[in-house]
């Protein structure tokens, strides 16, 4: 039986645990997206300024199935291998981990994050 090859990506033990992974991981890039939590749908961030909304044409992203969500309701900026969301004012405003941000003002979003826009999830990943 083969699983593939193994490879380990520390040079020593942590806590008496020898880091493995495998070698198809290892070279997986950073490949941002979303996930939108009501269908599992997997959303690439592939801009360096991804606009979210529900007006098509006008957004990366449409949203046309959540009359919450705002026509342009915000945007992902990506700058220097970092990331960052910025609500555009919405009227249903936008959360991050849960609480509300200021509209026109960026906030850092890291792997893991939960963003909601009104009231769709999302959880933010980078790989």
């Amino acid at each position: 039986m083969d699983f593939g090859d193994t490879v380990m990506i520390s040079g020593g033990a942590y806590d008496n645990t020898t880091i493995l992974m495998d070698a198809v991981q290892e070279n997986q890039a950073l490949m941002p997206h979303l996930i939108r939590i009501r269908n599992n749908e997997k959303i690439p961030i592939n801009k360096p300024l991804f606009r979210i909304g529900r007006e098509p044409g006008v957004v990366d992203y449409c949203v046309s199935d959540n009359r919450a969500v705002g026509r342009v309701h915000a945007d992902i900026v990506s700058r220097d291998s970092r990331f960052f969301i910025v609500d555009d004012n919405s009227t249903n405003h936008t959360f991050l981990d849960g609480q509300m941000i200021q509209g026109s003002t960026e906030y850092e979003i890291k792997h893991g994050m939960m963003i909601k826009l009104a009231n769709e999830e999302f959880e933010f990943r980078t790989y």
